[in-house]
Order: structure tokens, then C-alpha cells, then sequence
């Protein structure tokens, strides 16, 4: 829970690799003649990744997909208050993305508040930027990409939102839809998972998962692949076979969202946790229910030759920031 007075922003320290060295983007703000990360405020309704994502693209002019959440820094900012700035790692997203077509347009920033986006080597960065502090994200980024655990894709796992009760649905469980409280969840789920560059979207042949993720696959133009046995019915009669199709998923080559019901995370948190190493930044929910009724969990993934290993896990649960 945020302390009364906290100022809550977001950010992302984009990188790239240019000529074999890794590079990051840093802005100068006139205002106050330093150079920092692309950051700012929530605004009305934001979840913090959809804040990291418009502060950047305001600030720097750049569509970025979020990879691996990085340290959170907190500011003192007089009479007992503070800021606290959440930041991921992040790529200029590819223009043609689906992501990408599925967030809300942006403008620029004025020139007052941000007149100059400059991409600096590692070296160059820890002389320019302003703020030590602001090395802190800088120095896990750096250790990611030395280790070849920088370069992420995100598996994002969605427990379906607020569905109709059993007993008050006279149709067949697999049909039983949202309530209007969980509809308006699974549109505020759009912007998240737009922002971490989903591209292909999964679920559990019910309605209430479909429809949780529907808004997301409309707005990306994406087709949901059903699968029978993330269904409760399939979990329940074969779990082994639920946790086959999971670690399938798990290796897909791409980002990927998955909706599932309650009684199946067990199963399938478990089968995430055997991806989790001792370098796994963040930490999987570990007793029922795991994830409220649409709660979201990220597992940030990288490929090795005995399979996907997760670098970093991330939760998102219901609260949208005022």
C-alpha cells in the first residue's frame, strides 16, 4: 500500500546494442539542467506500465515494449513526502507491432519539461546522468546484459476477471460470462498487456477467460488459441496434461498472454516457479488463490538450452492508480 504523500511515477531505462555496446536513452530536462531516465507521474486510471509507456513515448517521441521490471527508486521531496519511481528495462517497439496498434496516442512532451533524448554508452551514461541514484536501474541493466539475461520475452498469465455466479447462471458452466465489474476489468487489462508486447493470446475455452482477454486480442487484432486443458473440467480430470500444454506455452517464442481460472494455478504457478532460478528477480505468489479475479502475473523469459528460464516475475492486481 502507497504511504500518504507518496508522489507515484514510472519509467524505463530503453535500450539497445549498437556495434556490439549497449546503449540507453537518457533525456535532458531544461528545467532543471539534468539528464535522467524517461519518467513522469500517473495520471487518472493508470496502471504503472501504462504510465512507463506513455512518459516515454512523450518524452522521447519512441513506442517502447517493457521487458524486466528494474529497481525502484524513492526521492524525498520535502515535508515527509517522497516519490517512488518504478522502472523496467525496455526496446523500441517494431512500428508494424500489434502491441503497439492497441495503445492510446500520445503527444509529445513541451520543450520545457524535455528538450533533448540522447542515446549514451554505458560509460557515457554513468558521467551524464545527473543523479546517482539513477545508477542504481542503470547497474541491473548492465549486470542483466553481461549475464545475456537482458534480452526478454514476457509471458504474461491472467486469472480471468469477475465472473456471474455459479448459482445464479442457468447455463452450462463454460458458458457462465462476466459481470459488468469484470468487463470493465478486462478493458482495463488492454493497456497492461499492450505494454509488455504481447502478440499472441491463449486461454481456457471458457467464456469468462475468453472474454477477460478479448478486449486485448480486438484491439491487437489478435486470434485466441483455445486449449481444452486449461479448462477446470480438463485440469481436473488430467492436471499432468495441464502442465504439458503450460510448459508448451512456456517455450513459445514470443509474448504471449494466457487466461485460466482459479483452481489451475496451482498447477500452472508451479510450473512457472520450475523456470525461476536463483538470480529470478521478484518473487511468485505462493498460497491460494494466488491471483484475485483478474490479477495478472509476468514471468520475464529468457531461452536456454535446457529450456526458458525466468529473469524476473512481476505481479499486477487489481487496483488502477487514481
Amino acid at each position: 500500500m502507497t504511504v500518504p504523500g507518496t508522489q507515484v511515477a514510472a519509467g524505463a531505462l530503453v535500450w539497445r546494442i549498437r556495434d556490439g555496446e549497449l546503449q540507453v536513452l537518457a533525456v535532458h530536462r531544461p528545467r532543471y539542467n539534468d539528464w535522467s531516465w524517461p519518467k513522469g507521474k500517473l495520471i487518472n486510471g493508470e496502471t504503472l506500465p501504462q504510465c512507463a509507456i506513455r512518459e516515454v513515448a512523450e518524452e522521447t517521441g519512441k513506442e517502447i515494449v517493457l521487458g524486466q521490471p528494474l529497481p525502484t527508486l524513492r526521492y524525498p521531496i520535502g515535508a515527509g513526502k517522497q516519490k517512488v519511481v518504478r522502472y523496467w528495462a525496455a526496446q523500441v517497439a517494431n512500428k508494424e507491432s500489434r502491441a503497439v496498434r492497441a495503445r492510446p496516442r500520445v503527444k509529445s512532451a513541451p520543450k520545457h519539461e524535455v528538450d533533448r533524448a540522447r542515446w549514451l554508452t554505458v560509460e557515457q551514461a554513468m558521467t551524464k546522468i545527473t543523479f546517482p541514484d539513477d545508477l542504481r536501474p542503470l547497474e541491473v541493466l548492465v549486470e542483466a546484459h553481461t549475464h545475456e539475461r537482458l534480452d526478454t520475452r514476457a509471458f504474461v498469465l491472467v486469472r480471468h476477471a469477475r465472473a456471474r455466479r455459479r448459482k445464479a447462471w442457468t447455463g452450462t458452466d463454460e458458458t457462465r460470462p462476466l459481470t459488468k465489474a469484470g468487463m470493465r476489468r478486462a478493458l482495463q487489462l488492454v493497456p497492461l498487456i499492450a505494454a509488455f508486447g504481447v502478440t499472441h493470446a491463449s486461454s481456457s475455452p471458457a467464456a469468462r477467460c475468453l472474454e477477460t482477454i478479448a478486449p486485448y486480442a480486438e484491439a491487437a487484432d489478435l486470434e485466441i488459441k483455445k486449449y481444452g486443458a486449461l479448462s477446470e473440467p480438463g485440469h481436473a480430470e488430467a492436471p499432468l496434461r495441464t502442465a504439458e500444454v503450460l510448459v508448451n506455452l512456456l517455450g513459445k517464442h514470443s509474448n504471449r498472454v494466457v487466461a485460466v481460472h482459479r483452481p489451475t494455478l496451482p498447477t500452472i504457478v508451479e510450473m512457472v516457479r520450475a523456470a525461476t532460478r536463483p538470480y529470478t528477480r521478484g518473487a511468485l505468489p505462493r498460497k491460494n488463490p494466488y491471483l484475485p479475479a483478474g490479477g495478472v502475473l509476468i514471468a520475464h523469459l529468457v531461452d536456454t538450452e535446457s529450456g526458458p528460464r525466468a529473469v524476473a516475475v512481476e505481479t499486477h492486481l487489481l487496483h488502477v492508480h487514481p
